[in-house]
């Protein structure tokens, strides 16, 4: 028995035992052949497809909640739990993105009396009350105070501390610096701890103006859960506080002597591991990262997604020289987008594969506004409508077979416009966030647990007919050719 047949029992039994239904009847309504409905329900076989599901749960006449939960079953039945799980939690990290807004503008969360800090030397505390209590009063003594600074060591299981961090820091000129373990012992394609790890990542890259995350690689349960007494740690000008794996037990430091101890110790556990992320302030250093990151590292892009189309690898110099504005460092912008397309272009001689998805919103953006994402608008002019159309047209003229750009259908993932992930061939994996206008974030992750569970997500939206074909990507470019020609 699959999960879809019994999820399907469920459903069907108690309305054929009180009369209210027939497979006979289904048959007819679904236009699905009674053998067929007789295999769905004993596991022998699943619906052929998402059309052939619908019209079933159209003829059982669902609620919205029985649909979904009949969806679900069916695609853990079709993928396999571990599968369906994982694309589950790799969707549900790309939605996180969405719950974010420009978070630098706002103004800080005003924030209650805390209880005082410990007296000099130190004190401790039991139960999780008690210590998340005295968490918030660390945070909130530095976060108040003019150019506060936090050193944190702390997995994502303390959300507590994770919490405090993003919301207490918020708005103020308070900086973070974080150590955290990513999991190394964990099976191959099993992304759930490592993507645990980012989210907490992500949770404070986009709360905090100046936060600094650096990983390193270790088995948890044995540095984490078994071996350590006092795996975390909170270092702040004015104490350093130990906490204990399940939070129960606490212990604070508090004196010049102490905080200078555990930087020291901190400031070593910094030199262990890797920064996680670059903050880029101009789209020049965006591109030139980007270029010297790629050739540096020898190792070229697999796929990438963003609501970005790449419109701009079709400006040639002389479109660039006619929307770009003057300013002091003109030319500097010029030769990084040409650098950005001759890299681009030397991809498509090596005829590398690469498959770069994007979404309708980057396509309505651009022939809306003349404008392209990810590019701030001090720099450049709109395109006019008929040079929309003429980067339109030298889009859907590229006939370079290595390098394919594809249209994603809706809604198969709900991609923030912010965001793009690029996936290299070497297992590394880059995400760019543009934190507010004109400055972006770079997270950049020799992770291969992460990179293969992003790989078998886009890898089944192609196969899930979620992703249009190269055709279908035309015409609907062709589409919006024809409305903007209307206007020229």
């Amino acid at each position: 028995m699959s999960v879809f047949s019994q999820k399907m029992q469920a459903l069907i039994q108690p309305r054929i035992d009180k009369g209210q239904l027939t497979i006979y009847g289904l048959a007819q309504n679904s236009k699905i052949d009674r053998s067929s409905l007789y295999k769905f329900l004993n596991g022998e076989r699943l619906p052929a497809s998402l059309a052939v599901l619908n019209r079933l749960m159209e003829a059982l006449r669902l609620s919205p909640t029985q649909s979904s939960e009949l969806r679900t079953a069916y695609d853990i039945s079709r993928m396999g739990e571990e599968s369906y799980q994982r694309r589950r939690n790799t969707v549900e990290f790309l939605n996180d993105f969405n719950q974010y807004v420009d978070v630098h503008s706002l103004t800080p969360v005003p924030i209650l009396e805390p209880l005082p800090l410990p007296k000099e030397g130190a004190e401790v505390r039991s139960g999780i009350l008690a210590v998340n209590s005295l968490v918030q009063s660390v945070v909130v003594a530095e976060a108040t105070r003019p150019n506060g600074k936090i050193r944190v060591i702390a997995q994502p299981e303390y959300d507590f501390l994770i919490h405090s961090l993003s919301s207490l820091t918020l708005g103020r000129p308070c900086s973070i610096e974080h150590v955290i373990c990513l999991e190394s012992d964990s099976p191959e394609g099993d992304n759930q701890y490592n993507l645990d790890c980012l989210r907490a990542v992500v949770e404070l890259m986009l709360s905090n103006r100046d936060y600094k995350p650096y990983y390193y690689y270790d088995s948890i349960t044995s540095h984490f859960k078994n071996s350590n007494l006092l795996p975390y740690l909170v270092v702040t000008s004015e104490c350093a506080l130990q906490i204990s794996y399940n939070r129960n037990y606490a212990i604070c430091l508090r004196g010049e002597k102490y905080v200078s101890f555990f930087e020291n110790l901190f400031d070593d556990a910094c030199k262990r591991s890797n920064l996680m992320i670059s903050t880029l302030g101009t789209i020049t250093e965006n591109l030139q990262y980007y270029y010297h990151e790629f050739v540096n590292r020898q190792s070229s892009p697999r796929w990438s997604c963003s609501c970005n189309p790449y419109f701009i690898l079709y400006i040639d110099r002389p479109l660039l020289e006619k929307y770009l504005c003057d300013s002091p460092n003109r030319e500097e912008i010029v030769q990084a987008f040409l650098h950005y397309q001759n890299y681009w272009g030397s991809l498509a001689q090596e005829k590398t594969p690469y498959i770069g998805y994007f979404t309708r919103e980057g396509v309505e953006y651009f022939c809306r506004t003349g404008r392209l994402w990810h590019t701030p608008d001090s720099i450049y002019a709109p395109l006019e409508p008929r040079d929309r159309w003429e980067v339109l047209r030298r889009f859907c003229e590229d006939t370079n077979p290595s390098c394919t750009r594809l249209l994603l259908r809706e809604p198969s993932v709900s991609f923030s416009s912010r965001l793009e992930i690029t996936s290299f061939w070497d297992g590394s994996i880059a995400f760019s966030y543009e934190l507010s206008p004109n400055k972006y974030a770079i997270l950049f992750l020799y992770e291969k647990s992460l990179s293969a569970c992003f790989d078998d997500l886009f890898s089944y939206l192609m196969e899930g007919n979620l992703v249009c074909t190269l055709s279908e990507t035309k015409a609907y470019l062709r589409q919006k050719m024809d409305e903007l020609e209307k206007t020229f």
